[in-house]
């Protein structure tokens, strides 16, 4: 089943957190963007393409590998996050904002993970004559 990645939310909270880290980090001092910056945009620029590739393949448990990597890249990203603020390489409030983003993020894409499990579960199962036709 090909999906359209605009209809899912997930997609719309991946792709703002990629904008709005790429806005975060564009002020960084030069050595902080090309190293620390360029981590935490990958990481948050995977989260999207990750869905938008899975949406593009017919098979369910396709799609199901690349929301699993999109967690994972939001997780990830939640962490550069978390560290950014630590050692405060971006204004701590725009860090907490940015947290929170990832994290509902990460929970989104679980809990849609969940969900197509069990959308997977009980799709009934074509018939052999069916299948062979």
């Amino acid at each position: 089943m090909i999906r359209e990645p605009e209809n899912l939310k997930v997609y719309a909270l991946a792709d703002t957190l990629a904008l709005d880290i790429h806005r975060a980090t564009t002020g960084l001092p030069e050595l902080e963007r090309l190293i620390f910056g360029a981590q935490l945009r990958g990481a948050a620029l995977a989260a999207p393409l990750h869905i938008r590739a899975g949406c593009a393949k017919p098979a369910p448990e396709n799609f199901m590998m690349d929301l699993e990597e999109a967690a994972s890249a939001a997780a990830q990203c939640h962490y550069l996050l978390t560290l950014a603020r630590r050692v405060e390489m971006l204004p701590v409030d725009q860090c907490a904002t940015l947290e929170e983003q990832a994290l509902h993020l990460v929970r989104s894409l679980l809990m849609l993970m969940k969900a197509e499990r069990i959308r997977q579960r009980t799709r009934p199962v074509k018939a052999v004559a069916e299948l062979s036709s």
